[in-house]
């Protein structure tokens, strides 16, 4: 009996220092992270909203900024892609909400399956790096500052500040921060 006791206390204390051990490895981690990462603040605000403190026992939403927190508190660092997807998403909020205010009166442009053709003027261009390269989130607005997204690659769709004719067909209608937004697809651009 005594000697069982003495294994399981060699047990318990192997147990707390493989935890210590295992719990400065991981900040070693988020610190070189950290070093090499670009805006990792913005990041780890981002996925702060993840985690749910339960008195003292972290549990994670189930949801993409929780898999995110959760694997950043378990292996001590986030994948390229995945700081990629919380920055991008940072971006196209910040912008969403800049136009949210500027045009809180939004319309929708056309009608969804139908070609439309409109004057936009590109305010906003986010990156979207993807395993068939990169694309691009163009967030625009047509001369009544309704707000048009288009999200692809195309050389001729006008760049951040430019103005052109577009004709594309209306991909979907939704609505974000209170704002109502037409998706197009399939530009065609006329200078």
């Amino acid at each position: 009996m005594t000697k069982e006791k003495n294994l399981s206390g060699f047990d318990d204390k192997w147990a707390n220092q493989h935890k210590f051990l295992r719990q400065s490895i991981i900040e070693d981690k988020k610190k070189e992270w950290r070093k090499i990462t670009d805006r990792s603040e913005d990041v780890e605000k981002i996925i702060a909203a993840g985690r749910i403190n339960n008195n003292e026992v972290i549990e994670y939403k189930n949801d993409f900024i929780g898999s995110l927190a959760k694997s950043f508190d378990v292996y001590g660092k986030l994948t390229n892609r995945q700081c990629s997807a919380v920055l991008r998403d940072i971006e196209s909020q910040k912008a969403l909400l800049f136009f949210a205010k500027i045009s809180p009166n939004s319309q929708w442009v056309g009608k969804v399956g139908r070609v439309v053709s409109v004057k936009l003027t590109c305010n906003y261009i986010i990156a979207i790096s993807g395993s068939f390269g990169d694309r691009f989130l163009h967030i625009c607005a047509d001369d009544q500052r309704n707000i048009v997204i288009y999200r692809g690659f195309s050389f001729a769709f006008p760049s951040k500040g430019e103005t052109a004719n577009v004709t594309a067909k209306v991909k979907e209608h939704e609505i974000r921060y209170g704002v109502k937004q037409t998706i197009i697809t399939r530009p065609k651009v006329f200078v």
